[in-house]
């Protein structure tokens, strides 16, 4: 068996609706209330998490809820295909999104989500770095079989992790710096 591994540099953008049992969120209020922050602005903070003391919350990456991320469609981004060991392929999110073309170049799943805040909180991040590594395990590699997804959230095209053969890579590990973060509140 040899390994195909896929990589992800550049930005990733992650929106997330924190969603919980009635005792978590109870628990989740009264903490942000003795740190004296509205539970949207609480949520961001990482002393929170230590009050909390909820082992199933433990940081925002944690976060319980609806969740829609993947590598942001910018300037930076960059996805590099390795097969045993040698890099076959190096492209871009717009290599992979091209409509105009008569026959694709690679294989691609789009779906576009066109998303109303519902009432409730929300926690939008933004990262930089090596946003992900995916490996798998195959004997041979045809570039036929791999499968990118894409995710057009409101005004943000998004690649999220991809299909081989219709099996999910599995992922690895990343090295990412938070450029931005914001907690807010629908009503």
């Amino acid at each position: 068996m040899r390994k195909l591994k896929i990589n992800f540099h550049g930005e990733s953008w992650t929106l997330k609706k924190f969603e919980c049992s009635d005792y978590e969120i109870k628990k989740c209020l009264k903490v942000a209330a003795r740190m004296k922050l509205p539970l949207a602005t609480a949520l961001l903070d990482p002393f929170f998490y230590y009050y909390l003391k909820i082992p199933a919350i433990a940081s925002t990456e944690h976060l319980p809820g609806t969740k829609w991320s993947g590598l942001l469609d910018s300037a930076r981004n960059q996805i590099e295909i390795w097969y045993d060991g040698k890099k076959i392929k190096k492209l871009h999110i717009a290599d992979i999104d091209q409509d105009l073309l008569l026959f694709p170049l690679y294989n691609r799943n789009k779906i576009e989500i066109t998303e109303e805040y519902s009432p409730g909180i929300y926690v939008e991040q933004q990262v930089i770095g090596f946003v992900g590594s995916y490996e798998l395990n195959i004997e041979s590699f045809d570039l036929e079989d791999l499968q990118f997804h894409l995710l057009q959230f409101n005004d943000k095209l998004l690649l999220q992790p991809p299909t081989y053969s219709n099996q999910k890579l599995r992922f690895k590990k990343k090295e990412t710096l938070l450029t931005y973060q914001n907690g807010f509140e629908v009503e």
